[in-house]
């Protein structure tokens, strides 16, 4: 308790704001890259089979995007997604968009923006087919091998985090009854600090696992990545004590892209 309350504070030095759709990301510094993967909806539309997974690191395109993807906010969010829209900086996963192109909107933490088709159409002319494959791994130290070496390959992308994989385990923390415009970036980093001084170790991985805005409060669910002695040392604020990545399964699946079956088998040989 101790640890939220403590958090409430840190909380109440700032004052908090919101985001717009692409305005946070740092176009001006590092390699950037957008891959489109198609996701699976019950209204398919062409452009999913003509397209498939697609990227591009053309920086002006991306910039020009930056600049017009100015759209205002909507409520009618209750579609299934065509694409999810991934932005890299230096191969690190820095936002996720989600698209519908048929009822017209984009989705991006946990806020949706009218989107009209045409909008997407610059991108679709400027980007290339690119390959992607699902990996499973039932054995911790071989993912971790895994997700070393791919790491080290300028063409693979990853289309979610796994650097909570560095870590044999988790375990989750709810905080509830936050402001509905609460600063997710800033809550996060407060949230971060309150663990390191509770532990007095930075060795661990912290993850927003989702959040949910009802009427004027948020609610937001984080991952800890740790070893299990940091686990039990938190344990009493725990929502969901500490486990293995391979709990009640038997295998952890990742999706790489940029990455078919011979490419993989080339890298792990090397």
């Amino acid at each position: 308790m101790r640890l939220i309350i403590y958090l409430a504070f840190l909380l109440s030095l700032s004052p908090i704001s919101a985001k717009t759709i692409l305005a946070d990301l740092a176009l001006y510094s590092g390699d950037w890259a957008l891959v489109g993967v198609p996701l699976h909806n019950y209204q398919l539309i062409p452009i999913q089979q003509e397209l498939g997974t697609f990227i591009t690191t053309n920086k002006s395109l991306l910039t020009k995007l930056q600049s017009n993807w100015d759209f205002e906010p909507t409520l009618e969010d209750d579609c299934d997604y065509h694409y999810s829209l991934k932005f890299y900086q230096d191969k690190q996963l820095v936002k996720t968009v989600l698209l519908n192109l048929h009822c017209g909107y984009v989705t991006v933490e946990g806020r949706s923006y009218r989107f009209f088709p045409e909008d997407f159409e610059e991108l679709k002319n400027k980007a290339n087919a690119i390959s992607w494959s699902r990996i499973s791994f039932g054995d911790l130290d071989v993912l971790k091998k895994a997700i070393n070496t791919l790491n080290n390959s300028p063409e693979v992308y990853w289309y979610e985090d796994v650097k909570q994989y560095e870590y044999d385990g988790f375990f989750m923390l709810n905080l509830n009854n936050l402001p509905w415009n609460t600063d997710l970036d800033s809550l996060q980093e407060r949230l971060q600090y309150a663990i390191e001084r509770k532990t007095g170790s930075t060795d661990f991985y912290l993850q927003e696992y989702f959040h949910i805005v009802q009427g004027e409060k948020m609610s937001a669910r984080y991952l800890v990545n740790c070893d299990e002695d940091t686990g039990d040392r938190l344990a009493a604020y725990a929502m969901v004590p500490w486990r293995s990545h391979l709990h009640n399964r038997d295998s952890v699946r990742i999706l790489a892209i940029g990455l078919d079956r011979r490419k993989y088998k080339k890298l792990m040989r090397e």
